[in-house]
């Protein structure tokens, strides 16, 4: 699976400790897109069995309590995306996702692989990027972006997290420098 980070523990990205997972390539090419090296599909291609079990070792060891996928676009990668939110479905069951595609385009894919990807999915923050609608909310990008709640029971922790008003920004140290993670906001 081509990925261009896996970070944890991640609070800026969803309620609780999260394991955030940057997937590499993404057509859409937003204007301000808060990734843009991730918009080339070179990267690391990181075979699915590895992957997978280095997401499940960070769950267990690390006891995070969701996982987040964003990227670049992840439906593009999603015959192995499914393989991994299965494989990790009985250690962790709050999966947020952000996609490019809006949740209309995805059901009108009729494709098993977009289905089974979504089948594990909590969350869904779906929609383009557009710069001049970021107006600096808590899990979404910008305003044109929808929250579906597809797991009924993870709407209130959800809720409580985006109405904290308080933007969270996570700082990693990398052999390439310093990431920050979070819903940045089109100053930032």
């Amino acid at each position: 699976m081509r990925t261009g980070r896996v970070l944890y523990p991640v609070r800026a990205l969803g309620p609780g400790e999260r394991l955030g997972i940057w997937v590499q390539g993404c057509e859409r090419k937003c204007e301000g897109c808060a990734n843009p090296e991730l918009q080339q599909k070179e990267g690391k291609d990181i075979p699915i069995e590895l992957l997978i079990g280095m997401c499940r070792a960070a769950i267990k060891d690390y006891k995070l309590t969701g996982i987040t996928i964003t990227g670049g676009e992840p439906m593009l990668q999603a015959d192995e995306l499914g393989m991994l939110l299965e494989a990790c479905s009985g250690l962790c069951t709050d999966v947020l996702l952000f996609t490019g595609f809006t949740l209309s385009d995805l059901t009108e894919m009729n494709d098993p692989k977009t289905e089974r990807v979504l089948k594990y999915v909590s969350v869904l923050v779906d929609g383009p990027y557009i710069q001049s609608l970021n107006h600096g909310e808590i899990l979404r990008g910008s305003e044109n972006q929808v929250i579906h709640y597809f797991d009924e029971s993870a709407r209130e922790k959800y809720e409580e997290y985006i109405n904290t008003n308080k933007r969270i920004v996570d700082t990693f140290a990398s052999e390439d420098g310093i990431i920050n993670v979070g819903i940045h906001g089109r100053e930032e």
